[in-house]
């Protein structure tokens, strides 16, 4: 014969389970949090890019779907050999596209896309050129499967002058030049924004009591919506580097 106390024990536990339910089941359902703004759509400014061949490289992963149900299965880049170009309004000046249409080298070292001189009439940006960019300027929205540029104040490694000088002649001296007086070939095609900064000549951008923090931060974080992108796919010791033999162009 069973012990009263346990069948007791049983019951109020199975109650307290059955109450539990009934509360959970009763409850609101959890409110799910605000969705981010979805990507702006503008569908003539996405014609020329896809009549430029943007698609044959590059993805627009906030735009997939738009782009293959108005111009054909592909549009949306469903095979990029190149990086997705979701969230690139944060990130770059037109003038900045404009140096990288031209010669892709000059701003990004060891770039494997090919120059895009269709895009111009002689040495100026075709209509079409100017509304690839301008497509590239609606892309706000970032992206899910690429990290965007970081932010905020970055612990600097010790750095080695001699070793950033060969860094700079690879990642740095097609906008800022060879001798960092920002005459690099990349460099006349910032019109329209700040200049590369001569550093030669003692100019560098946001730098305060403490130029090196200010230089590893600026080569980390990039400045956003000019010419100067991110170099925070470097590795820290490059950047570090970089920093010395930045400071030491700037006479600091």
């Amino acid at each position: 014969m069973r012990n009263p106390q346990a069948i007791v024990s049983i019951v109020l536990v199975s109650l307290a389970a059955i109450m539990l339910l009934v509360g959970w089941l009763a409850a609101d359902p959890a409110e799910d949090g605000p969705d981010a703004a979805p990507q702006a759509f503008d569908r003539a400014l996405a014609e020329s890019y896809v009549k430029a061949g943007c698609w044959q490289c590059h993805s627009v992963e906030t735009l997939r779907d738009q782009l293959n149900a108005e111009f054909g299965a592909g549009a949306g880049g469903d095979l990029p050999v190149g990086p997705d170009l979701s969230g690139m309004a944060l990130q770059y000046h037109p003038d900045w596209h404009a140096a990288h249409f031209w010669d892709p080298g000059a701003v990004v070292a060891g770039s494997q896309m090919p120059a895009q001189h269709q895009l111009f009439d002689g040495q100026q940006l075709s209509t079409r050129g100017r509304d690839v960019i301008r497509f590239m300027l609606t892309l706000d929205a970032a992206p899910r499967s690429r990290t965007q540029w970081p932010t905020g104040n970055h612990e600097l490694p010790p750095g080695d002058a001699a070793r950033g000088k060969a860094l700079f002649a690879r990642h740095c001296s097609g906008c800022h030049g060879d001798g960092g007086n920002g005459d690099g070939p990349a460099a006349r095609w910032f019109k329209a924004t700040r200049p590369p900064a001569r550093l030669a000549k003692g100019e560098a951008y946001r730098t305060s009591g403490q130029p090196r923090q200010s230089v590893y931060n600026t080569l980390t974080n990039g400045l956003p919506g000019t010419g100067m992108p991110s170099f925070f796919r470097l590795p820290d010791q490059d950047r570090a580097d970089l920093t010395e033999y930045t400071v030491e162009l700037l006479g600091r």
